[in-house]
């Protein structure tokens, strides 16, 4: 049955050459840039070596197979035993391919290895003797090769080799998982659909309809396998295949605008089609660059992030380890410290007989490092506790002005040691309510305690007013005051004014921890200070909860 539609057979035959040529030339250049990319993206990778070893393969194969439909000559023996030669490592490298992609490594044993490269290098050797093909026959005015006995080991080992390979790949699919299982999907993909358009394009129509149109598609064909196994291979790094396909794509449009150039046609037709053709040429070669600019700076901005990323985990896991080093170390601390002070209350008592005033002084002294060391604890612990979150709040309806009484008067003894004037003010009549936890207490006894310690004469004066349904809380006093530069920056860990540093010992944690408490409070905090030496007034503002007068 011929299909040719009353066209002349000998101008299908030219067509069907030329378009061979055309979708040759495009499968090998491209072929050749695949294999030249995914050799260079990792040199010494077993898979990528293959995989660049099977392309060549590829593109001699085909080239060898074009030759011999186009020649005419009594040397075509020859060119048709060269394709099979070409043949014979391509199913081999195949086997090999599936069998270790995607790793670095070959996972065939030695043995296994030198038993493959004989096999191959003995089948080449018979495909290219006269075993092969014995000669060629002429049959209906075209030349026939004749097969001989060496076709045979030629058609057993390439078949075992190409069945082994897809087995193993289906295996070793079945039981991979995450990117292999995606890498083998791929590769399988590309198999299946390559099988399936040789046998449906070109082996039905020979056979059925003894037609061989589709041959000059086959080119194409492997070309689809290859450009998915390039991709599973390096899936790993997907920016890489944007500049694979740029340039390939890219040299394509060049290929086929400089076939054009050599077509027959007139002279003005030449010189347009070769503006086009260096118009095109330069414009992709800055494409190219363009795009392996941006996979470079990709690339290198996702090395980053990936160092990060670990310099994060690390981070985290240093901070876990300062913590439990923290809880533990403050846990057997407090037992000794608590000893401490029980025993020094002891000695100061005189339970164990009277002690002299000096000897309690002393006494004294070191019960007020240990309560200072306990204090230290304490923050430091609810410091990890603020930082991971883990600080835990019970809100209630509590009198914020009830609170500053007791907080005032448990500090009064302090103020007067100092001779300071320490004074409550309250603008609204009866109690102001806001919703708090017991921590509330801890921080504006800590901004009143920092008031006194931080101020060697004068006063401090802390006042409570409702404004618009929110309580303000302010605490002034005629201390050492702030620099203008650290205010921004004072309600931040470790952060203390310089100069008050040399005067006065303090962690800088504290403020932070009372911040880090009032925000919980759906409150603010902030500092103010004309500077150093001209006093300081810090202020809490939190929502009221609604005031009850007297």
């Amino acid at each position: 049955m011929n299909f040719s539609l009353g066209i002349n057979p000998a101008a299908i035959e030219s067509y069907k050459l030329s378009l061979g040529l055309i979708f040759l030339i495009v499968a090998a250049v491209i072929d050749i840039i695949l294999a030249f990319l995914v050799y260079r993206a990792n040199r010494k990778s077993a898979t990528n070596i293959i995989f660049s070893l099977l392309s060549v393969c590829t593109v001699l194969w085909l080239a060898a197979a074009y030759i011999v439909q186009v020649s005419q000559f009594a040397t075509s023996i020859f060119l048709v035993r060269l394709g099979i030669f070409f043949a014979a490592p391509m199913s081999a490298l195949f086997f090999l391919l599936a069998h270790t992609l995607p790793s670095e490594k070959l996972r065939l044993s030695r043995s296994w290895l030198w038993a493959v490269i004989a096999a191959t290098m003995v089948m080449m050797a018979v495909n290219i003797s006269p075993y092969a093909f014995t000669g060629v026959s002429t049959k209906g005015g075209s030349l026939s090769p004749v097969p001989g006995l060496g076709i045979a080991p030629f058609a057993i080992l390439s078949t075992l080799f190409s069945v082994l390979a897809v087995v193993i790949l289906a295996r070793r699919y079945r039981k991979a998982a995450g990117d292999q299982k995606g890498t083998l999907r791929l590769v399988l993909l590309g198999i299946v659909l390559m099988l399936v358009l040789v046998i449906g394009t070109v082996l039905v129509p020979i056979l059925v309809f003894h037609s061989g149109f589709f041959v000059a598609f086959t080119p194409l064909y492997t070309l689809l396998f290859l450009g998915m196994a390039a991709y599973a291979i390096v899936t790993h790094r997907l920016f890489n295949v944007k500049v694979i396909a740029t340039e390939g794509l890219t040299v394509v449009i060049w290929v086929l605008l400089f076939s054009k150039i050599l077509s027959p046609s007139a002279l003005s037709a030449k010189i347009v089609d070769s503006l086009i053709f260096i118009a095109t040429l330069t414009l992709g070669v800055v494409l190219i660059k363009s795009v392996r600019r941006e996979v470079e700076q990709r690339e290198q901005l996702e090395r980053l992030t990936e160092e990060l990323k670990k310099a994060n985990d690390e981070l985290e896991s240093l901070s876990r380890f300062k913590t439990r080093l923290i809880s533990l170390a403050s846990h057997q601390m407090k037992a000794p410290l608590a000893a401490i002070k029980g025993f020094g209350s002891i000695l100061v008592e005189g339970i164990y007989g009277p002690v002299s005033e000096k000897v309690k002084e002393t006494i004294i002294k070191m019960q007020n490092s240990a309560n200072g060391l306990i204090d230290l604890i304490n923050t430091l612990l609810d410091t990890r506790k603020v930082e991971e979150g883990r600080m835990e709040y019970a809100f209630t309806r509590v009198s914020l002005t009830a609170m500053m009484k007791t907080v005032i008067e448990e500090l009064r003894p302090l103020a007067s040691r100092k001779g300071l004037e320490l004074s409550l003010k309250q603008t609204a009549p009866g109690d102001i309510f806001v919703n708090a936890d017991p921590k509330l207490k801890q921080v504006v006894q800590n901004l009143i305690d920092n008031a006194i310690k931080y101020t060697l004469h004068g006063f401090v004066r802390v006042e409570i007013q409702e404004i618009d349904h929110e309580a303000l809380l302010s605490v002034a006093d005629a201390g050492l005051g702030i620099a203008r530069a650290v205010i921004p920056h004072l309600f931040q860990e470790f952060v203390r004014d310089e100069a008050i540093k040399k005067q006065i010992h303090g962690t800088g944690l504290g403020l932070y921890i009372a911040r880090k408490i009032i925000e919980a409070h759906k409150g603010t905090i902030w500092a103010e200070s004309a500077g150093e030496g001209k006093g300081s007034v810090f202020y809490v503002r939190l929502p009221a909860a609604g005031s009850v007068t007297a």
